[in-house]
């Protein structure tokens, strides 16, 4: 990589779609894939963990830069996740240009120089911005903002409900709708709150109104990057063929299986089809006031003791889980990347719970739905006791945290 080169990488901006997974940000990367001035990789989750080991680096030698590359290729709990599922990678090229960082550059510098080497499925002209979509970042935008001071962000939010339905078919999150609530809500306040502090970086779209009127949209955001807008972006499901050749029938199901097709809202609203009034409510009395604050409308508002104490425990995991991660995040490199690549003990036996096809599992999912549907019944059952004592709890200024 000539000078030249690695000055105007230096000089491209970058931008992050942060936001929930399955909000639709897989879409949104896909159309600024498709735009000939954008380069944005596939998801690869390793810019906080490199980081951690090597944010601190201001003057690079050769032997920090070949520890950089080695630590590109670091084996990931998803095998999709990992840098070598880049289409057309070339290892020795992308080995050359690191190695040409020698002396004083920034961390954000060295990630510019990985990212420019992403080959996209579609063709590209003159590089104008370097782009990320990788959810995992989302509760850690702050820290982002920080790592790349010029950077832009899009937050890219979906309804809770509809998120909840794509999310209870994955296999990286624990399958319960308190818990997966929680976690819409976390997400949506660290990224709003980030917003806050950083006027100007940011812009909020929800993805129902991309699916709406993408065009329009879509200009809003090339607008708001600094960058023209390209009609041909619209056609990107005719490389399904590409995308066909390069990832197993498994990857492309579970990834790319709606960016066959151009863009419609038929997913809008599909909660209201795919979940029961008890799972609605769930979400609707975790997520509270913030689902109004983030454009939507709860079908349920009214406090339910019963619904609480059901979801009670869910929330409580939530925030350990949070506090574990930041434990985690204090530890040596090596150590942390070991405990992320382990997938959670807890998700593992909860999700073969919910869907294992053991007999015994089966009968105890069973009982377990008698038990659940009586114990829904009780729960309509407000009694004027638990609406006095809410009220009264309100009046006094004492407020259930994460309800309020």
């Amino acid at each position: 990589m000539t000078q030249a080169e690695l000055d105007r990488i230096i000089q491209t901006p970058m931008f992050f779609i942060v936001g929930r997974p399955r909000t639709g940000s897989t879409l949104l990367r896909t159309l600024f894939d498709a735009h000939p001035n954008v380069t944005i990789p596939q998801e690869w989750p390793m810019i906080l963990a490199l980081y951690k080991r090597f944010g601190h680096v201001t003057t690079w030698n050769r032997e920090l830069l070949l520890e950089f590359y080695e630590a590109l290729f670091q084996k990931l709990r998803i095998p999709y996740w990992e840098i070598t599922n880049w289409p057309d990678l070339n290892k020795e090229k992308l080995k050359s240009s690191i190695l040409s960082c020698e002396g004083k550059h920034s961390f954000e510098t060295l990630i510019k120089v990985v990212y420019s080497h992403y080959s996209s499925y579609f063709l590209k002209e003159n590089i104008l911005l370097i782009g990320d979509k990788n959810p995992v970042y989302s509760n850690q935008t702050e820290l982002l903002t920080q790592i790349f001071p010029n950077a832009k962000f899009i937050h890219l939010t979906r309804d809770y409900r509809d998120n909840l339905v794509s999310m209870l078919d994955v296999d990286f999150e624990m399958p319960n709708i308190a818990l997966l609530s929680y976690r819409w809500k976390y997400s949506w306040k660290v990224i709003e709150s980030a917003a806050v502090q950083h006027p100007g970086r940011f812009f909020t779209i929800r993805y129902e109104d991309l699916v709406d009127n993408a065009e329009e949209r879509f200009r809003e955001l090339c607008e708001f990057l600094g960058m023209p807008f390209n009609q041909t972006i619209f056609h990107f499901h005719e490389k399904r063929e590409l995308i066909e050749k390069t990832f197993s029938k498994e990857i492309i199901e579970r990834y790319f299986k709606t960016l066959f097709q151009p863009i419609d809202s038929s997913r809008v609203g599909v909660y209201r089809k795919k979940l029961s009034v008890l799972q609605i409510r769930v979400a609707d009395l975790v997520v509270g006031s913030i689902a109004e604050e983030a454009g939507y409308q709860r079908e349920y508002k009214r406090f339910n003791v019963g619904i609480f104490l059901w979801s009670f425990p869910a929330i409580i995991y939530a925030k350990w889980l949070y506090t574990v991660g930041w434990m985690v995040g204090l530890l040596h490199y090596r150590f942390m990347m070991w405990l992320l690549n382990k997938p959670s003990l807890l998700v593992k036996i909860y999700t073969q719970w919910v869907k294992g096809n053991n007999p015994f599992l089966i009968k105890g999912r069973n009982y377990l739905k008698y038990f659940s549907l009586v114990s829904y019944f009780c729960l309509q059952m407000d009694t004027r006791f638990f609406e006095i004592l809410f009220n009264l709890s309100c009046q006094t200024g004492f407020k259930i945290k994460g309800f309020q």
